[in-house]
């Protein structure tokens, strides 16, 4: 079974959110991420971040597409909100 795809508005394990994603690639009308989309972290010190690890196989627009489990520059692990829709 692949792993859930991350989309705008999903949460960091640091209690962060996805705050961009492709406008134009869409699951259940809401952005999928993807590597260099920004996050916010509210740990002290990290501010705004950028998702750094994403699918080599999986590209919308040239860049990797964020999965569950993936991190962000700050350290953060990615947490898919919906998991229904998977890749790999």
């Amino acid at each position: 079974m692949g792993l859930p795809i991350v989309r705008l508005g999903d949460m960091t394990s640091h209690g962060g959110r996805v705050v961009t994603a492709s406008p134009t690639h869409t699951i259940l009308g809401i952005g999928i991420a993807r590597v260099g989309d920004k996050l916010i972290c509210p740990m002290p010190g990290h501010g705004v971040s950028v998702i750094v690890e994403g699918a080599a196989n999986f590209l919308i627009g040239g860049r990797k597409v964020a999965l569950h489990g993936h991190r962000g520059a700050c350290g953060c692990t990615l947490i898919a909100s919906l998991v229904t829709a998977t890749h790999g």
